[in-house]
């Protein structure tokens, strides 16, 4: 395990062709293409630096799939080894009306039709866009804001593959944060620039030294992404808090504590605090950020479910684009359930929340092992 600045590495990326991602591509078509309800298979992004980059794939099954996958057909997991590192994490399924109204979940995303019946997939106002931009911000950083990169500076333990992907993750955040306000932002140029230079000379110079230095630099970075989004939703009376209760919200993978008057430097602190003397990581987000996680829970559907049992109380909010974020958990929900019928282990929906499905033998044995890691 290579050592840099009392930093360890693990998960090395490896060298691959675009030929080996053309190939996997092929593969996991055969393989899934004769599925039961099965209509489309779409790509979205492109792999740009192979041995880096991943494979993102959605599957779109008929309205109102009951039967359940093969259990050959149920895991990523169950891929072999160079696949599994080429498409890097777990595939996304979703029915084929959801699917038409994916621009509620990532507005500008391209899908790429790579088997089955390309489905038109609706356009949004500009209107709808902007607030779904805003709505898309705030899961993003409930997921992984700024914990991803901060346990890794406080454990001094930096998983190489997964940090090159999740920093150049940091571009599309960093478009829509701009795109929102209208700022440029150019303080942020130059590490972007350097995010881009590593990923492509990694196989050159591995310069684990810069990989480290990044790393902690993403987490101050997402600690002013957050500051600037709670500014704009401020501003804009996106999103008010009428009661003044904190709100802890415990999922696993996206624990988070939201907190009155946040600011990044006692926040930053006292997520410090907490990994060094409890060793818990969590994010310490605005409280403003949980009106949508507790909107979410008032749903109906598995993963709204699943969000209200983790969420430590209710609270008093306005939202300005409530409509939105309906539209948003009614998504979500429809993928969990679709996930549910089909038992599959992969993710639940674009935004899970930690929700993880039930049902399947597969599955159970998935739940147990959650009870004893989380």
């Amino acid at each position: 395990m290579p050592k840099s600045n009392n930093y360890r590495f693990f998960d090395l990326p490896k060298e691959f062709s675009m030929a080996d991602y053309r190939e996997a591509i092929a593969c996991i078509i055969d393989k899934y293409s004769k599925s039961q309800s099965l209509t489309s298979i779409y790509n979205w992004g492109n792999p740009s630096i192979p041995g880096i980059s991943d494979i993102d794939l959605v599957f779109v099954f008929k309205d109102n799939s009951n039967s359940s996958l093969p259990f050959l057909r149920r895991s990523f997991y169950i891929l072999n080894q160079k696949l599994r590192y080429l498409v890097v994490h777990p595939f996304i399924f979703i029915d084929e009306s959801s699917f038409q109204n994916a621009r509620y979940i990532y507005p500008d995303t391209n899908f790429k039709l790579l088997h089955g019946k390309n489905i038109k997939i609706r356009n949004i106002s500009a209107h709808n866009k902007y607030y779904s931009d805003a709505a898309l911000l705030n899961d993003i950083i409930i997921r992984h804001y700024p914990r991803d990169f901060l346990e890794q500076s406080a454990s001094k333990t930096i998983n190489a593959r997964d940090t090159l992907l999740r920093l150049n993750s940091l571009k599309y955040s960093l478009k829509i944060i701009r795109s929102l306000t209208g700022e440029k932002y150019t303080e942020w140029n130059g590490k972007l620039k350097l995010i881009e230079n590593l990923r492509e000379n990694w196989f050159k110079s591995k310069d684990f030294g810069l990989l480290a230095s990044l790393n902690e630099d993403a987490a101050k970075i997402t600690m002013e992404i957050i500051e600037k989004f709670l500014l704009f939703l401020t501003e804009n009376n996106l999103a008010k808090i009428v009661s003044e209760d904190n709100v802890k919200f415990n999922g696993i993978k996206n624990k988070s504590l939201f907190i009155k008057n946040w600011t990044k430097e006692n926040a930053l602190k006292t997520m410090l605090n907490a990994i060094k003397l409890k060793q818990e990581y969590y994010s310490v987000l605005p409280l403003e950020l949980s009106a949508q996680l507790v909107e979410y829970s008032k749903g109906e559907g598995r993963i709204s479910k699943y969000i209200k049992s983790k969420l430590s109380n209710d609270i008093s909010y306005n939202l300005k684009h409530k409509d939105i974020i309906k539209e948003r958990i009614k998504i979500l929900n429809k993928q969990a359930e679709l996930a549910f019928k089909l038992r599959h282990s992969d993710f639940a929906a674009f935004f899970d929340f930690g929700y993880r499905n039930k049902s399947g033998i597969n599955n159970w044995i998935l739940n147990i092992l959650d009870i004893i890691r989380f």
